[in-house]
């Protein structure tokens, strides 16, 4: 009878155990998610700093073979250059590039270059396309 009594006594004890395990386990991941949050929110680059950021970084260079609107990708209009590279076009500077055209964009500029079939050259500043803060 004691023996049992021992044995029902370890069992919850295991069970207590097991308890605090699983609330640590289950209670360490919201709190860690909340503690990323936290760190970017007060740390990271903002949105706009993320968007220059993106923007400066981004190298175009080629012919553009196609024109459409990606349904998929909230209808933006899309281009996708002769080497298969796809290029998302702001949606200021959509009646500003059309197969045909070549892009050219170095990393680090934020000036994308338009060369038109005609000769006419157009640079579009990502500047412009940024909401002032």
């Amino acid at each position: 009878m004691e023996n049992n009594k021992a044995q029902q006594e370890l069992l919850d004890s295991m069970r207590k155990i097991d308890k605090i395990i699983i609330y640590c386990i289950f209670g360490s991941i919201p709190l860690c998610l909340v503690l990323i949050v936290s760190y970017n929110a007060v740390f990271g680059l903002s949105v706009r700093e993320s968007i220059i950021q993106r923007d400066s970084l981004e190298t175009v260079n080629g012919v553009v073979d196609t024109v459409y609107n990606d349904k998929p990708n909230h209808n933006m209009r899309t281009a996708i250059l002769k080497d298969r590279t796809i290029y998302r076009i702001e949606p200021t500077w959509e009646s500003k590039i059309e197969a045909g055209n070549s892009l050219h964009k170095i990393k680090g500029s934020f000036l994308l270059e338009v060369y038109k079939k005609s000769g006419e050259r157009l640079m579009l500043d990502y500047k412009t396309t940024i909401a002032p803060e």
